[in-house]
């Protein structure tokens, strides 16, 4: 009998072992007791993720510090890593209100982008260390969501701060970054003892929930299943043609995302109303879109697909932004379309970002595909501040134009995900052992190429 064989032989007995093995799990993932389990995961870890990610919600556009910052918190505890950011960001926040000239306001603002950078993409990974598959969508939204009604809170906040103009000598615009980063330096202290590192770890879980926590994850997982740092991974993801095209998707969806949010009092104002209507008519797109966000998540979730939904909340921004090109559209309608295009935009965030960590499996790939492609998303943060021009107003087309065109692309990049997935899915049911060749009987660094992971789509 050739090696190849034997190792194949090896490998299907090994699935065969967990299987069995997994049986006592299944049981109990399917009980009431883990119900409780999610609970209390839920009320311990999202309300905390949610107030870091509102604190680091002022700026955006890094794009270099993703990936090592993801690299880092697969070697440190989260409590210790992601704290650490935040103090940093925090201290230099404060220092940004003392900068005298351009140069000091580019250095600190890149020390800023540097430290800040690592959260989103750390969250998003984190979360995937204590939520099965199933359930990553409506968490990562109830955080998305929580932190952008906090975000609309933020003009009030600083109109706020900016009434201590003159005290002590400082100027409103300086006691705003003051407070903002002693604030976020605040939290990140107690930061360092609220964040629960892991499951297995976690002190306010009992033995057995602890125990419950940690083998429906290792059975979600699979052969795919992996927590050490594994070099091999990471050299995967950044091989990997699937996180390329992830990359592509979620490029055009941020663009578009970012896009909207920046400029909606804008498109609002351009449509007749004064600036103070505008601004009160900028808060129902936010609201809807958070509320369709979490229904869109629940429904993904319970039915165990993210691409059609992910279509579905892309067509429907798609439609909105095509009334607002249309010239004779009343402003009624036009409006309407506003709130249309929220109803879509937001969902498509947390949906492709529960798609991607989904299909990438061991915890050194998770972690750097995810880093990727948020960073590479970024850049879209920074596209999207440019193409609502003010020789655009009132109708802004080319704002409204650009962004249905980077939607309508975002339909073919899913498509085709969807159809690539689907296929290689069908080559690991009919041919398993082609996926397990140079492995040498060794499996463990394969992560998501394994022959018993079944991408989801």
């Amino acid at each position: 009998m050739s090696s190849n064989s034997r190792n194949s032989i090896d490998n299907s007995e090994k699935l065969d072992e967990f299987t069995n093995n997994s049986t006592n799990v299944l049981t109990n993932i399917e009980s009431a007791e883990e119900k409780r389990l999610l609970k209390k995961i839920d009320l311990r870890i999202i309300p905390l993720v949610t107030l870091l990610y509102t604190l680091s919600f002022l700026d955006r556009g890094y794009v270099l510090f993703e990936v090592p910052s993801n690299i880092a918190l697969i070697k440190i505890k989260p409590s210790i890593w992601i704290s650490t950011l935040m103090v940093g960001w925090g201290i230099i926040m404060t220092g940004m209100a003392f900068v005298k000239n351009f140069s000091e306001l580019m250095a600190v603002r890149f020390l800023l982008g540097a430290f800040e950078s690592g959260l989103f993409p750390g969250v998003v990974f984190y979360l995937t260390k204590w939520y099965k598959k199933s359930e990553r969508t409506y968490r990562i939204s109830l955080f998305f969501s929580g932190a952008t009604i906090a975000g609309a809170f933020n003009g009030l906040l600083a109109y706020a701060i900016t009434n201590l103009d003159g005290k002590f000598n400082l100027h409103g615009w300086q006691w705003l970054f003051i407070l903002d980063g002693v604030m976020t330096v605040i939290v990140a202290f107690f930061s360092y003892f609220l964040i629960s590192d892991y499951a297995e770890t976690a002190s306010w879980l009992t033995e057995d929930e602890r125990k419950l926590a940690v083998d429906r994850l290792r059975y979600d997982g699979g052969h795919a299943h992996t927590t050490h740092f594994d070099k091999h991974q990471i050299l995967r993801a950044f091989k990997d043609s699937k996180i390329y095209i992830y990359m592509c998707l979620y490029f055009c969806l941020l663009v578009t995302l970012y896009s909207f949010s920046f400029f909606v009092p804008t498109i609002v104002n351009g449509l007749g109303f004064n600036t103070v209507i505008s601004q009160l008519l900028s808060t129902p797109p936010f609201v809807l879109g958070c509320i369709s966000c979490l229904v869109i998540a629940k429904l993904s979730d319970n039915f165990g697909v993210r691409s059609p939904y992910l279509l579905f909340c892309i067509l429907v921004s798609i439609f909105g932004y095509a009334i607002l090109i249309v010239p004779n559209a009343s402003t009624p309608a036009k409006y309407t379309a506003v709130c249309i295009v929220g109803l879509g935009a937001f969902p498509t965030i947390p949906t492709m970002l529960a798609w991607l960590t989904n299909n990438l499996a061991g915890d050194s790939k998770r972690a750097v595909g995810t880093a990727m492609v948020i960073a590479w998303g970024n850049i879209g943060g920074v596209i999207s501040a440019q193409i609502y021009r003010s020789s655009d107003a009132p109708a802004y087309k080319t704002g409204h134009s650009i962004a249905l065109s980077l939607l309508v692309v975002a339909v073919i990049i899913t498509i085709i995900q969807h159809y690539l997935l689907k296929r290689i899915n069908k080559y690991k049911l009919e041919n398993p052992e082609l996926f397990l060749k140079g492995s040498n009987g060794d499996a463990s660094h394969l992560g998501d190429s394994h022959p018993s992971f079944i991408y989801g789509l």
